[in-house]
């Protein structure tokens, strides 16, 4: 053969090498900007059933900027009973964009009772996501008590995730605080599911209780596992404020199976729940003017 078709030949071998020895996920799928991502992050919670208490110990220090500039203590917590599973959704039929809807729809939470002091911070929150600001405007503010929830990265029902939105995902752990906050009124919205495995479910309606959002969760690290530089723009931007809800109960059994590496190393075991009654809806905000780049 000639020399420059020998080049050829052997650049596209080359490339072929290349192709196989990358995972499709790393190389196909870019991080999506902290705005992009956190904008849509929208968790329908529901109800567990009667779970035992986990008993596990932990440090948990808060990551998101306006809070870490509070010089807040790092708080010792045990987690206790399971109580509530959150899904992602999106809302009034406005999908998140294509640059974060691959990652938004594997953001599954397992949340955990915790106990612990009061913050008792004044916070002046923005809703990020336009269908809320369109239902309840674009501020409120709130003061922020005691802990009552760790929410952790969970998989369900042993569900293939691609690497890339995996090492992202992983991390994303919530502490919920319950909240003081001038009340919300009777507002209806229609919610779709995202994670693949439940994207077949009809959209529902549900409707926002004229009640004050009962909790804010904000984003934490456990026993000082900081997330990598690559992923902690996003992470640490992932607040999110919790309203209560009415709608359909799901009602459907599954198996949980924890993301988190600090989790995956202590070999924690696989968990059967049912997801019962639907309790809150959780939106995106920023705190204190502080928005996620992008």
């Amino acid at each position: 053969m000639s020399r420059p078709l020998h080049r050829i030949l052997g650049c596209a071998l080359l490339v072929a090498v290349v192709a196989v020895a990358v995972p499709a996920g790393l190389s196909a799928q870019a991080l999506p900007t902290p705005k992009d991502f956190v904008s849509n992050l929208d968790l329908r919670c529901y109800r567990l059933n009667d779970q035992p208490p986990l008993n596990l110990g932990l440090n948990l220090t808060h990551l998101n900027p306006v809070l870490s500039a509070m010089a807040l203590p790092v708080e010792n917590v045990v987690l206790g009973k399971p109580t509530e599973f959150c899904a992602p959704v999106f809302k009034q039929n406005i999908a998140p964009p294509a640059t974060a809807l691959p990652f938004l729809r594997y953001v599954d939470l397992k949340c955990y009772d915790i106990q612990g002091p009061p913050l008792n911070v004044n916070l002046a929150l923005t809703h990020l996501n336009p269908s809320i600001v369109n239902i309840f405007g674009a501020n409120t503010n709130v003061v922020v008590r005691e802990p009552q929830q760790l929410c952790v990265p969970v998989r369900k029902n042993n569900q293939a995730i691609p690497a890339a939105v995996l090492q992202l995902i992983q991390w994303i752990d919530l502490k919920c605080y319950r909240v003081e906050a001038p009340a919300a009124f009777n507002a209806n919205i229609q919610l779709h599911h995202l994670n693949p495995l439940w994207a077949a479910i009809a959209p529902q309606m549900a409707q926002f209780q004229a009640l004050p959002p009962n909790q804010l969760c904000v984003p934490v690290a456990k026993n000082g596992q900081i997330p990598p530089a690559a992923v902690l723009p996003i992470v640490q931007y992932s607040d999110v404020l919790c309203y209560r809800i009415q709608a359909a109960a799901l009602n459907q059994p599954l198996t949980l199976r924890h993301l988190n590496p600090l989790f995956v190393a202590m070999g924690l075991q696989p968990e059967n729940v049912v997801v019962g009654g639907t309790s809150e809806l959780c939106v995106p905000v920023a705190k204190n003017g502080n928005f996620p780049p992008g």
